[in-house]
């Protein structure tokens, strides 16, 4: 696993903000995680970048022990934070500059890599501007920028589309794929749940302090969509419903109107040709067959039992 936690607790006074949290991101993912405001994704994010120390609880990053090893771990680790930081006075060069000499760049380095990096972040022209002159996006994307200077194998990224127009934000997922090509693991909070389903490979879902679900996104939209396969059936009759009531997986069916039938089913293979197969046999003929996807933000809303 590139991060994993075991029965992470962390208490402020007599509140947990975060209860028996353990989660698993996969090496060379994508990981999405979601929760409403104050559910506990930045503390999360500040435990697993050792910014902060749980109450309880193991980190473990690349498979080393962050309580034991955490400075072999900044090594392999970058963090682009909610608030950037940076100095407005000072420009997108020397900010990289001084960077990359605290991780340990020489001088040449530091400068060669600077450059190369603001390049791929899409700020080569704007290397001399000070950064007070930043939008949101630029620093946003110099975040990402620094947080590659050590070559790092994992990136962690607290809310980065925050606040960003759709070209920033499409900007920034081509800057995250990029870095994903190469093999970097990417761990990012966010609000966007459209934005988390167009660039996650895994989401994880913290409702209260607590993982209530953790999984791939196809799987998670699959199991909150109740498995159900609508139909549309000319000929329909008693005894095709019959048939299909009684067949494996089929939970339960409901007549929608004169010609379209739902299907409920429990399955996590695709049962359709055998639908199809069985109402076309029994003399029915099929003008619709279709299976409920699920959204992201479908998901999410039934998983935390929250309302749009």
């Amino acid at each position: 696993m590139a991060i994993s936690t075991k029965n992470l607790y962390k208490k402020y006074g007599s509140h947990f903000v975060l209860e028996n949290l353990s989660l698993n991101v996969n090496r060379g993912s994508i990981y999405g995680f979601l929760g409403k405001n104050g559910a506990g994704k930045t503390t999360t994010i500040k435990l697993l970048s050792g910014l902060s120390i749980p109450s309880q609880g193991q980190i473990y990053i690349d498979g080393m022990d962050l309580s034991l090893e955490s400075k072999k771990i900044k090594h392999i680790l970058g963090l682009v934070p909610q608030d950037s930081g940076f100095y407005d006075e000072r420009t997108a060069l020397s900010h990289m500059i001084y960077y990359g000499r605290l991780k340990g760049l020489n001088k040449k380095e530091s400068l060669e890599q600077s450059r190369y990096l603001l390049d791929q972040v899409g700020l080569s022209n704007e290397v001399s501007k000070n950064v007070g002159y930043f939008s949101h996006g630029m620093k946003t994307r110099l975040g990402i920028a620094q947080a590659l200077l050590n070559n790092p194998k994992i990136i962690i990224l607290d809310e980065p589309t925050n606040g960003l127009d759709p070209v920033g934000i499409h900007q920034i997922r081509q800057i995250l794929h990029k870095c994903n090509n190469k093999g970097i693991t990417i761990f990012l909070s966010s609000h966007n749940l459209f934005e988390i389903q167009e660039i996650c490979t895994h989401v994880g879902i913290l409702d209260k302090g607590k993982l209530v679900a953790e999984n791939t996104i196809e799987k998670i939209r699959h199991l909150e969509s109740n498995g159900i396969i609508t139909v549309g059936i000319y000929n329909i009759s008693s005894e095709i419903i019959s048939l299909i009531q009684n067949m494996k997986f089929v939970i339960k069916t409901e007549l929608k109107s004169e010609h379209i039938l739902e299907i409920y089913v429990n399955s996590e293979i695709d049962i359709k040709p055998q639908i199809n197969k069985l109402i076309v046999e029994s003399g029915g003929q099929v003008f619709k067959l279709i299976e409920n996807s699920y959204s992201l933000e479908d998901a999410f809303f039934n998983i935390t039992d929250m309302k749009p």
